[in-house]
């Protein structure tokens, strides 16, 4: 138990100590791939065009989608092409717009990881709405081009904080 808390506390440390350096990364020999995919898959996903969308994602029953509830995950082609067919539903084609405020990337060979913190205006659901969400995932080289094996989303609505109470 004591080793335990101990690793614990040695891992939490390490992403204290450790992210303020990711924060500060601007720029890596990664970057202007892992930019170009995800600028990819925006354009896709804002046209509409599932093809265009199915393109960014490596082939492989393995690869899979994530969103934020226990409910949104999407494995494989078939699972992946339907949820963007959702999502689909919900904007009219071309009416998103993308602001990057945040990203970090790095590989390792023919394997590489970002992060990024997006801004996403337009109308969804016949609405009017600017949404920040975060964005990770995995990505491999396939044919000279990268490729995600894993993407996740994330978007807490208002009022959805995630708290955590102080120890009493």
């Amino acid at each position: 138990m004591v080793l335990k808390r101990c690793l614990m506390v040695m891992v939490m440390f390490s992403f204290v100590f450790v992210s303020p350096c990711l924060a500060k990364q601007v720029s890596s020999r990664i970057m202007p791939g892992v930019k170009a995919l995800i600028e990819q898959h925006n354009k896709a996903f804002n046209a509409q065009d599932l093809k265009g969308v199915m393109m960014t994602y490596a082939s492989g029953r393995d690869t899979f989608l994530m969103g934020t509830g226990p409910d949104e995950a999407y494995v494989g082609d078939e699972g992946i092409a339907g949820a963007y067919n959702h999502f689909f539903t919900r904007f009219e084609p071309n009416s998103m717009s993308f602001k990057y405020d945040w990203i970090c990337a790095g590989s390792s060979g023919n394997c590489a990881w970002f992060a990024v913190t997006t801004t996403m205006e337009g109308t969804v659901d016949k609405e009017k709405k600017n949404v920040a969400f975060n964005m990770s995932g995995t990505l491999r080289k396939e044919k000279g081009r990268w490729r995600f094996v894993s993407l996740h989303f994330s978007r807490l609505g208002a009022g959805q904080h995630m708290a955590v109470e102080p120890p009493k």
